[in-house]
């Protein structure tokens, strides 16, 4: 499973839920390359999220505390085919291995008919093992048409078969169909932060005065005459540690 913030981490001062209010979800880990190159994260303020087909319990636990956040949305992309219906018709469902005790707020934006159509996408045969009535009854529970289980019956189309382009159009559609935008929190948040970067700021300065005095006294200490052995000696004591830590536990229990 991969998950990622937007590459701009919060301050020690704001949690993720201040960072982002949205998840995107991706059947499939391949297009992690595209969404990056895209900066899609970043300019809509979303976490991407992928796993390789169904989802897994690490995958619904994860969404279920960022629902407990207060996440708004998590948007669920899937190729239009069987498995696709059925990864986001189960994903917030309980199994047996995980049960849920928070509502999550799924919303689906897979490929459906009307996209391939629209599009001109290319389809390839899809060959469904075992009961299709049963695959039939399961697809109309997750949502889909007439049309699309009569057509997913002996065809699939992938995510694959738009461009890069296309896809990434395709997402930021169904962000705009969905609210997705740029997040900006409360007032309380932006003025702990705000004063969290003046606060950054004047440390900055105030060390940036004395920078040259504590060079200088760093130059200038005396350091222990026996710091070799010393070293020896804490490293035959203590051989978890480097020489380097070494010396900075030996400078630390110096008097100053």
């Amino acid at each position: 499973m991969n998950f990622a913030l937007p590459s701009t981490a919060p301050s020690r001062h704001t949690a993720p839920e201040h960072r982002y209010d949205t998840v995107l979800f991706v059947e499939k880990e391949g297009f992690d390359p595209l969404l990056r190159a895209s900066a899609i994260a970043n300019r809509f303020d979303v976490a991407p999220m992928s796993t390789k087909g169904m989802s897994v319990t690490a995958a619904r636990f994860l969404v279920e505390e960022l629902s407990k956040r207060g996440i708004k949305r998590i948007l669920v992309l899937h190729d239009f085919d069987v498995s696709g219906f059925s990864i986001f018709g189960t994903f917030g469902s309980d199994t047996r291995r995980y049960q849920f005790h928070t509502k999550i707020p799924l919303i689906d934006i897979g490929l459906r008919l009307r996209d391939v159509e629209k599009m001109d996408l290319q389809s390839e045969p899809a060959a469904i093992k075992g009961d299709w009535q049963k695959r039939a009854s399961t697809l109309r529970r997750h949502g889909a048409t007439e049309d699309e289980i009569d057509f997913l019956e002996s065809h699939r189309v992938e995510l694959n078969a738009m461009t890069s382009r296309q896809l990434i159009d395709f997402i930021e559609a169904k962000f705009a169909e969905h609210g997705v935008k740029k997040l900006i929190p409360d007032d309380a948040t932006i003025e702990k932060h705000a004063r969290c970067v003046i606060e950054q700021q004047l440390a900055e300065k105030a060390i940036a005065e004395i920078a040259d005095k504590i060079a200088n006294e760093a130059k200038t200490a005396e350091l222990p005459t026996d710091l070799r052995q010393r070293i020896e000696v804490c490293l035959t004591k203590h051989p978890q540690l480097s020489w380097d830590a070494a010396v900075a536990q030996i400078i630390g229990e110096s008097p100053s």
